[in-house]
């Protein structure tokens, strides 16, 4: 399985999260992140449905916890 999230997850992702971030709630920038809910390495799928929408900051905070 894919790594990524292509761009039309991304604009799902984006969508879903009605352009905010999903953790602060913060107004999204085209930088996005497009974010394993159950992180990629910890075996989890790159699809939308385990996917969200977070600011750079929320995600570097995030880090693979």
């Amino acid at each position: 399985m894919k790594r990524f999230f292509d761009k039309k997850q991304r604009s799902i992702l984006l969508w879903i999260s009605g352009g905010f971030c999903s953790q602060c709630k913060t107004r999204l920038t085209s930088n996005f992140h497009a974010d394993h809910v159950l992180a990629y390495a910890n075996g989890g799928k790159t699809l939308t449905t385990n996917g969200q929408a977070l600011c750079v900051m929320c995600n570097l905070k995030k880090g693979s916890k």
